[in-house]
């Protein structure tokens, strides 16, 4: 019987115990993200205004009257989610070749850390394609350009007269209400960085540039999505959901798909579901259901159904 009591007590003591421990689970707040974008700009406006670049490259803190930060940086006001942001940057040298878009791939040298100085990040000649960061970088980094590059004797790669500088930016337009390592939640955030290399992507194969896939010029390649089939432009092979691959729509065969507009509706065939204007979607048009239009062609002009208004 004490024996059954024993267990009885020892298993309620248990249960009182992660009773405790769940009561005392600490979690993040949710903070509104405009009100955290003030606090944050607050936080780096102070930091800008106390902390000057030392001749070693590196930033220290104000100690004897040095040049604050503050006098030197360019300020980039953002609208991210309907909030207003500002982005803070440094150029030390702008770079000699050319500037990335929003939707490029980058070859990095960069170090991330904390307003108290706290390193979180250090990579050296690292591809980085922007469409998978965060907006800091994406905004950032299109202020600053590439290198020239030197091919060693061994055949390993260097630049020279690189974009460098620095990034300061809030937490809304980093990591936000998430931590992440060592970046706790609503944390602004600052990067040293290099650009030496700019590569212009194109992430769906289909032969136009990502950033020539932004069709509303906002600079974001991601809100962009011809077909609503919820895969951006830019990631997508079949832009118009045609079953025409994108990369095959180049009627005149000039190596382009932007200047092809078979019905003259002002919309390229690439984007266009209804290549002909015969009011019949283009996928619809495989008379002989054969998976392909491109062999149809049922007044036998010698024009695809799908291209023929009169077939």
């Amino acid at each position: 019987m004490r024996l059954k009591n024993s267990i009885i007590i020892f298993i309620v003591g248990l249960l009182l115990l992660g009773a405790c421990k769940k009561d005392k689970t600490i979690t993040t707040p949710t903070v509104d993200p405009a009100v955290q974008a003030l606090a944050d700009n607050d936080s780096l406006v102070k930091y800008l205004e106390t902390h000057y670049l030392n001749t070693d490259g590196n930033i220290w803190t104000i100690a004897n009257g040095e040049r604050p930060l503050f006098n030197d940086v360019v300020t980039q006001d953002i609208t991210y989610n309907d909030v207003a942001y500002k982005l803070y940057y440094l150029s030390l040298s702008e770079g000699t070749t050319s500037a990335p878009t929003r939707s490029d791939s980058i070859l990095v040298k960069y170090t991330g850390f904390l307003l108290d100085s706290t390193k979180f990040d250090s990579r050296i000649l690292t591809w980085i394609d922007l469409t998978q960061v965060v907006q800091g970088w994406k905004y950032g980094f299109v202020h600053f350009k590439g290198g020239h590059k030197i091919i060693n004797p061994d055949e390993s790669l260097s630049y020279e007269n690189q974009g460098k500088g620095f990034l300061f930016f809030p937490s809304g337009l980093g990591y936000g209400s998430a931590a992440s390592g060592a970046i706790p939640s609503n944390t602004p955030i600052a990067f040293k960085i290099e650009l030496n290399d700019v590569n212009p992507a194109d992430h769906d194969g289909d032969g136009i540039l990502s950033n020539l896939e932004d069709l509303d010029g906002d600079g974001e390649v991601a809100n962009d999505d011809t077909d609503g089939d919820f895969i951006p432009n830019y990631a997508d092979v079949d832009d118009d959901n045609d079953t025409l691959l994108t990369k095959n729509e180049d009627v005149n065969n000039n190596g382009s798909v932007l200047d092809d507009d078979t019905d003259g509706d002002g919309i390229k065939n690439y984007l266009d579901n209804d290549d002909d204007g015969d009011g019949k979607l283009t996928k619809d048009e495989d008379a002989n259901h054969d998976g392909d239009v491109t062999n149809d062609d049922t007044d036998g002009d010698g024009i695809p159904n799908y291209l023929d208004s009169d077939s």
